[in-house]
C-alpha cells in the first residue's frame, strides 16, 4: 500500500492499541514518546507515515492527530477501527476537510481470485477455475487472514474466533454490557435470519420474551456498528411506514455465518444473496429491500430515483422458481418506469424480453467481476429472441 519510493521501512511505524502492553490511558504522551525515539533511534529524518489500529480504545486520540497535522504536516497519519460510527463522529468533528474515509471489508470475488493466484482481468486465465473458485466463495470466509490459512479445521476455528470477539470485544466491552448471554443471544437470532426481514417483536418472540424490546433496538445498534450485521430498509415514500416495516438483515462475511448457524451449510441461495448485498454495500449502493405484492431482493436508489432492480436467485431452473424471480421484477420494473431487470444466479445466463423491458439472468461470477457498475435500469433496449 505503501510505496518503497515515497518511504523506507525506517519512515514507517505501525502502532495497534489492542496490544495489551500499551499503556492507553494516556495514549497522547505515549505516541509523543514513540515518536521522539523513533527520530532518535532510528530515522532522524522522522516519520512519513504513522499507521495507527484500533485507535478508537485511545482517549481523545483524534486531538492528538490534530495537533500533529499541524505540527508535521509531512506526516501521513493512517487511523484505523471497527467502530465506523465512532470513527465517522469524531473525525468529522475536529479534522473536517483534513481526513479521507475508507470503509473495508472482506475480500470481494476479485481479491479472492488474486489470492488464489487468478488473475480475473486476464483474458486468459481459467475460466473453468474461476467458475470454481466463485461457487466455493460463496460458502467460504472472505477475511484475508483466514483465507491465507490452508487447514479448513484451523480456518473454521479462526472465523468462530473473529465472531466472539466482535460479540465479547467490539461490542460487549466497548458498550459496558453486562448482560452477555442476551447479547449473544440476539446476535445469534439475526445471524440465523440472515437474509431475511426482522422485527424487534419477532426477535423478542424467537427469544421467548426473555429480552425487552428495548434491549434488543439497543443490541441490534451495536451489532451493527463494528459491520457484524446490516439492516436493509424497506423501500417507501412515508418515512413512518418504513419505520414500521421489517427491515433485512446481512452480514458481513459468509463463514461467519455457516459458523453461528448450521442450516446455512445446506442453503447456498441465502448465501448467494448476501454476497450480492455485499458487493452492493461496498460499492456505496443506496439499497432498499422492495416488498409488494411481489418481492424484489434490491431496488437500487441514485439521487433522488430508483435505477435498478435485482433478484437473487440460485437456481431457476425451475419453471415456478423462474417465473417467480420474473414476476416481481416486472411488476416493479412498471411501477417505477425502469426498463431492465436483473436475476443474479449461480450459473445460469439468459435474456428475456417482457412487455416492460428486458431481464437479464446473469452468474454472479460475471455480475461480481464486470456487472455491478452497470446497473440495470433505464436504457436503450433492442427486441430480440431469448438467449441462454
Amino acid at each position: 500500500m505503501i510505496k518503497s519510493k515515497t518511504a523506507g521501512p525506517s519512515q514507517t511505524m505501525y502502532v495497534n492499541f489492542e496490544d495489551p502492553r500499551l499503556p492507553i490511558q494516556d495514549g497522547s504522551r505515549l505516541l509523543d514518546q514513540l515518536i521522539t525515539a523513533h527520530r532518535a533511534f532510528v530515522d532522524p529524518q522522522g516519520l512519513r507515515y504513522l499507521i495507527l489500529d484500533e485507535v478508537q480504545r485511545l482517549p481523545e486520540w483524534e486531538r492528538w492527530v490534530r495537533i500533529q497535522q499541524d505540527k508535521n504536516p509531512d506526516m501521513h497519519i493512517i487511523v484505523s477501527g471497527s467502530s465506523a460510527e465512532l470513527l465517522s463522529r469524531e473525525l468529522a468533528t475536529l479534522l473536517t476537510g483534513r481526513h479521507l474515509d475508507l470503509e473495508v471489508f472482506p475480500l470481494d470475488l476479485s481479491e479472492y481470485l488474486r489470492f488464489h493466484g487468478i488473475d480475473p482481468d486476464d483474458p486468459l486465465s481459467d475460466a473453468e477455475k474461476i467458475k470454481s473458485l466463485a461457487s466455493e466463495y460463496i460458502s467460504a470466509s472472505t477475511f484475508p487472514a483466514v483465507v491465507l490459512t490452508p487447514e479448513p479445521d484451523l480456518k473454521e476455528r479462526m472465523v468462530l474466533q473473529i465472531y466472539r470477539d466482535i460479540i465479547n470485544h467490539d461490542v460487549a466491552r466497548r458498550y459496558e454490557v453486562r448482560e452477555i448471554e442476551k447479547l449473544e443471544a440476539v446476535a445469534t437470532t439475526f445471524m440465523a435470519s440472515v437474509p431475511g426481514p426482522v422485527t424487534l417483536n419477532g426477535t423478542r418472540r424467537a427469544l421467548g420474551g426473555r429480552v425487552s424490546l428495548d434491549s434488543i433496538e439497543r443490541f441490534s445498534r451495536y451489532l451493527e456498528e463494528p459491520y457484524l450485521l446490516f439492516f436493509l430498509n424497506t423501500h417507501s415514500f412515508s418515512a413512518g411506514k418504513r419505520e414500521r416495516s421489517p427491515r433485512e438483515v446481512y452480514a458481513v462475511d459468509n463463514g461467519l455465518l455457516l459458523v453461528s448457524s448450521h442450516r446455512f451449510s445446506s442453503d447456498r441461495g441465502k448465501l448467494l444473496e448476501n454476497a450480492v448485498f455485499l458487493d452492493l454495500r461496498r460499492k456505496g449502493c443506496e439499497i432498499y429491500r422492495l416488498m409488494d405484492k411481489k418481492e424484489v431482493d434490491f431496488l437500487i436508489w441514485k439521487g433522488t430515483e430508483p435505477v435498478g432492480l435485482i433478484n437473487v436467485c440460485l437456481d431457476v431452473s425451475d419453471a415456478s422458481t423462474k417465473a417467480r424471480e420474473v414476476d416481481g421484477l416486472r411488476r416493479a420494473m412498471g411501477h417505477f418506469g425502469l426498463d431492465r431487470g436483473l436475476v443474479v444466479t449461480l450459473n445460469h445466463s439468459e435474456i428475456m424480453y417482457v412487455d416492460e423491458g428486458m431481464i437479464e439472468f446473469l452468474p454472479y461470477r460475471i455480475w461480481a467481476l464486470h456487472g455491478i457498475d452497470n446497473t440495470p435500469g433505464k436504457g436503450k433496449i433492442g427486441k430480440g429472441k431469448n438467449e441462454t
